[in-house]
């Protein structure tokens, strides 16, 4: 009698089935992993897009980063003057008098006050441009301040009061950001050597971005009523893409306050008085 051998050939079919059950399986894993990961990278990049859409605009120019001005901190780095009008020329006279004795005089920022425009550009203390749709961002680590500069076309109104920074509007020509700046307030200095202007100060910036590491400003004043024809100095900045703006609180360990004579803590040193 012949031995009746088992037939594995259901066995065979069925473990095969079984494997092409768990490969379909796998795949249709595999798939579904494959469609949720791309739904989620869709996500991510719509929320990456819409962060891109309140924090840059590739539309502008880049001139964002964090930049420190050169050369020394008066407005003008070779240390030109404009021509002063009366009584502008005497206030000038008698605040530098007194600045190059050690007891400077009319200085706001002595009491925590902002340096005001143009003064905060050339204040040796690093800022950060950060640009927007609408608008350019100037973060400066002196005392906190923060400067607009508006894109979207608005002009300041003739009832707007005077502010420390005034009204920045700017467009766009070329790669340079003009801005046109308005209604300061007249108490601030044009820089720490009492440098003075009137409140019909309007300023007009060429920004550039000369090279990759260089920010130019172009910074023009025109003051009627302070100068006798339009005043023009050219700024450059440095980039530092490794520093961060630290924090300025002013108001701790002021050593410059302004006395009851009106006379601060800053200013060139007084020569010791002969005995």
């Amino acid at each position: 009698m012949d031995a009746i051998l088992p037939d594995t050939r259901d066995s065979t079919w069925a473990a095969r089935g079984s494997y092409l059950g768990a490969r379909r399986l796998c795949w249709g894993l595999l798939l579904g992993l494959a469609i949720l990961a791309g739904q989620v990278r869709g996500v991510e990049a719509q929320n990456r897009g819409s962060l891109d859409a309140l924090y840059a605009d590739a539309h502008q120019p880049d001139i964002s980063g964090l930049w420190l001005v050169t050369g020394y901190f008066t407005l003008s780095p070779d240390r030109a003057l404009p021509s002063l009008k009366p009584p502008y020329d005497t206030l000038y006279a008698k605040r530098m008098k007194a600045f190059n004795a050690g007891a400077p005089i009319d200085d706001v920022t002595a009491n925590c006050l902002p340096p005001g425009m143009p003064h905060i550009m050339v204040v040796p203390y690093p800022f950060e441009i950060v640009q927007t749709p609408g608008r350019v961002l100037f973060l400066f680590e002196y005392s906190g301040q923060l400067r607009r500069v508006y894109l979207d076309g608005r002009r300041p109104s003739d009832d707007d009061d005077p502010t420390y920074y005034g009204f920045s509007s700017g467009h766009w020509e070329g790669s340079t950001l003009v801005v046109e700046t308005s209604r300061i307030r007249a108490e601030t200095q044009d820089d720490f050597s009492g440098l003075p202007h009137s409140e019909a100060l309007v300023i007009t910036e060429r920004i550039r971005r000369v090279d990759h590491d260089t920010l130019e400003d172009q910074i023009t004043l025109t003051d009627p009523k302070a100068y006798a024809r339009p005043f023009t100095v050219t700024r450059r900045y440095q980039l530092h893409p490794t520093w961060t703006i630290g924090e300025y609180v002013c108001e701790e360990n002021n050593r410059n306050a302004s006395g009851a004579n009106g006379v601060t803590g800053f200013g060139v040193p007084a020569p010791p008085k002969k005995r």
